[in-house]
């Protein structure tokens, strides 16, 4: 019994791979504070809400990592996982965020499962266009190659927004590319670049109805993006950077969309701050609104609609400010001030503030 013990006890007995699991997660506290506008008839909603995650990843040591992420929030939106503060203090449900497993064999990184956020994966885009919260189920494949100081990557997605064909179903996809360019310019600045497009197919555009903005029916989605960020060692630091977005089967006028900003500083550790300002235009049919910021809205920006709706037909700014007290606790202040492009009522200005406090482990 007593050589049992001991063996059971000695870390060295352990697979090296199990020894090299890492576990980690975060808790974000958030007020959040929505003023829709006066013909509402609500005019503003306020509400304490919580985000809980916590996950996982194991590197194998030879080429292949596995992870996986718990997450609080709902199934009715791909792009939250916070839950609010109600039901009378009832117990809240905690949900598979992510699954995946990822080999790196000659250079290419191949991914595949329910996978981490598009920006985590080696992806170069923008939050409003791809919420940070999505974690899309389907396989992505990434290679980069170096020339000097320059880094050109090639990526690729399928991702299924319906993963079963039968009878009843139909097979639906939402597939994507992008080519992407890191360069240092000089010791203190860097230049990144990214040429990308997806397309979802038109099956798979209604199958879930968490934000709006988009035209009714009988518009595609194929969207070609343009990305690029200037970063200067200078100071805090500073970003310049901008998205611009067209989508190819819009024969409307409604295809367009902006994104451009500033960002001073990086809050990473305990002293450190940030600070940005952002400009978003976003037209109706510029892109799958599924996909778009689900904080990001206006009152009118669904056709129709007398209430507060996120996803495309809206344009503003965003000024969000950062700082770390500690490394694992940092507190954001996030104001919104938008208004829809296209509505059949009268244009009103929305402002929503968030605030956050969040602990990571």
């Amino acid at each position: 019994a007593e050589e049992a013990n001991n063996e059971y006890n000695d870390a060295a007995a352990l697979p090296s791979w199990v020894q090299s699991l890492t576990l980690k997660g975060d808790l974000r506290l958030r007020y959040d504070h929505t003023h829709d506008g006066h013909s509402d008839g609500s005019s503003a909603e306020d509400r304490w809400r919580y985000r809980f995650r916590f996950g996982g990843t194991a590197n194998m040591q030879n080429g292949v990592k596995t992870g996986f992420r718990l997450a609080s929030g709902g199934t009715s939106d791909i792009g939250s996982t916070n839950t609010t503060f109600d039901g009378g203090f009832a117990r809240d449900n905690f949900y598979l965020d992510q699954a995946w497993a990822q080999m790196d064999v000659s250079g290419v990184t191949m991914i595949g499962g329910k996978n981490p956020n598009f920006e985590k994966t080696g992806w170069f885009v923008s939050k409003a266009l791809f919420d940070g919260d999505i974690t899309p189920e389907g396989f992505e494949l990434h290679y980069s190659t170096e020339s000097g100081s320059s880094d050109v990557g090639f990526h690729a997605g399928a991702y299924f927004v319906q993963g079963e064909d039968d009878p009843s179903k139909t097979l639906d996809l939402l597939t994507m590319a992008q080519i992407t360019a890191k360069t240092s310019l000089s010791d203190t600045t860097g230049l990144t670049l990214g040429l990308g497009v997806y397309n979802v197919e038109d099956e798979g555009i209604d199958e879930t109805s968490s934000r709006s903005g988009n035209s009714a029916s009988g518009v595609g989605y194929t969207p070609v993006f343009i990305d690029a960020a200037l970063s200067m060692k200078t100071g805090p630091g500073v970003k310049l950077y901008a998205t611009y977005v067209n989508n190819q089967e819009s024969s409307a006028t409604d295809d367009t969309g902006l994104i451009a900003g500033i960002k001073f500083g990086s809050a990473k550790k305990a002293g450190q701050w940030e600070a940005k300002i952002e400009y978003r235009e976003l037209e109706k049919d510029a892109v799958w609104d599924e996909l778009s910021d689900s904080d990001y809205g206006s009152f009118g920006a669904s056709t129709g609609s007398s209430s507060y709706k996120t996803g495309t037909n809206t344009e503003g700014f965003v000024i969000q400010g950062k700082y770390n007290p500690y490394d694992n606790v940092q507190a954001a202040l996030t104001i919104f001030n938008t208004e829809a492009i296209d509505t059949t009522g009268s244009s009103q200005d929305n402002s929503r503030i968030q605030a956050d406090l969040i602990f990571k482990f």
